[in-house]
């Protein structure tokens, strides 16, 4: 099976030979200058990398990269933008805008040798599992080890209540329960990180005298849990 590259942008004529070449390696490219048609190519096919040219469509990088990393959680993604782009967690390179095309090509053959993202995906939710950085409805966010996992935790078991007890001892490797304010504060911490309005929680909300549930549409917990989407390498496991 040939590999999927998804190009978004304006195909500026100046990466007419990057074309030429991908074709030539048994390479489908498929091109998008909107994010709704872009979209409608993931819908349709899997990529496995997106280069996203935000610089020739003149819109915010970040909220696109996001968008896309949301939909394809798995694939590589390589962004060119102008130079004074922040700092995401959506996109694995970084290219100024103009970039030449050979430089492209070299960073599309690094992608393309390299893992698919390990990630756990629920909801809008795409928690990465290598690089530890959650992309959600808040925006983006690298965590810590102990709200990684407690992230991870309550993700797995999306629409299922997780009781203190348990949390405790997965996340911090004890039973005991005479104190638990180290996790009340961490589970502030990230609701800082994954909620719009963290006072006002609803995607990890709190089961009063028992524990914590994470509801990825943010609807009522008395819905079925949604579909559990761990998209992992084919070589790991874990």
């Amino acid at each position: 099976m040939s590999t999927h590259i998804l190009f978004v942008g304006r195909q500026p004529d100046i990466y007419a030979p990057l074309w030429r070449q991908l074709l030539l390696s048994n390479t489908q490219v498929s091109f998008a200058a909107s994010q709704a048609r872009a979209l409608r190519e993931l819908d349709s096919a899997a990529a496995d990398v997106i280069v996203l040219d935000a610089a020739s469509l003149r819109l915010s990088p970040e909220p696109l990269a996001r968008t896309l990393r949301q939909r394809a959680p798995a694939a590589r993604m390589v962004l060119i933008a102008d130079s004074d782009v922040s700092i995401g967690y959506s996109y694995d390179y970084l290219l100024a805008s103009p970039a030449a095309w050979t430089r492209v090509l070299k960073v599309i053959e690094e992608a393309l040798a390299s893992e698919r993202r390990q990630v756990l995906v629920q909801g809008p939710f795409v928690l990465d599992l290598v690089e530890r950085t959650i992309i959600g409805p808040a925006g983006e966010a690298r965590l810590t080890g102990k709200l990684f996992g407690l992230l991870a935790l309550l993700m797995r078991n999306a629409g299922r209540t997780i009781s203190r007890h348990q949390i405790m001892q997965e996340i911090w490797h004890t039973s005991y329960l005479d104190d638990t304010r180290t996790l009340d504060v961490h589970m502030s911490w990230l609701r800082g990180l994954v909620e719009p309005e963290p006072k006002k929680p609803v995607y990890l909300r709190t089961k009063r005298g028992v524990g914590y549930i994470f509801t990825p549409t943010g609807a009522a917990d008395s819905l079925p849990a949604p579909l559990n989407r761990e998209v992992l390498s084919a070589a790991n496991n874990i």
